[in-house]
């Protein structure tokens, strides 16, 4: 059975929340500042430990790291309900490229961010968990159970 496309309204509603979704990253990731950044991890990881997470969760590097991988799921999510014929091998090898590119930028233009290999790991993990989610709910509002 084809997958049933989303009806217009809820097309039009994810389209708007992916672009939305996308500005944000871009103005995050691109930013030539890591100020925003930065602070974001730090705030969380604060939280936290205020909250009682375990030291070894709130530490500001694995905090950076989930912050990254929680990134690209939206996109990949999003983007897998609108265009339900790419799989979740097609999301996630787009979003390596994409946190790729990004992290070039990172090391090449913009003197005051650094581009990491884990950040490219994050994203792609994050691209992949998204891409999977999306691919369940269309397959649950198609109606098919089959993988």
């Amino acid at each position: 059975m084809p997958p049933r496309p989303l009806p217009a309204r809820a097309r039009r509603v994810v389209t708007g929340l992916l672009v939305g979704w996308l500005a944000i990253l871009a103005v995050t990731l691109l930013a030539p500042s890591a100020a925003g950044p930065s602070w974001l991890v730090e705030t969380v990881a604060r939280v936290a430990d205020d909250l009682g997470a375990p030291a070894v969760l709130a530490a500001p590097a694995r905090v950076e790291f989930a912050l990254n991988v929680v990134a690209f799921v939206p996109a990949s999510f999003l983007g897998s309900l609108l265009w339900e014929r790419l799989t979740w091998r097609d999301w996630t090898a787009g979003g390596f490229v994409a946190s790729f590119l990004v992290e070039v930028v990172q090391a090449v233009v913009l003197d005051q961010r650094s581009a990491t290999h884990a950040d490219v790991v994050a994203n792609t993990l994050g691209a992949l968990v998204g891409a999977l989610a999306g691919a369940f709910v269309v397959r649950r509002l198609s109606g098919r159970d089959e993988p």
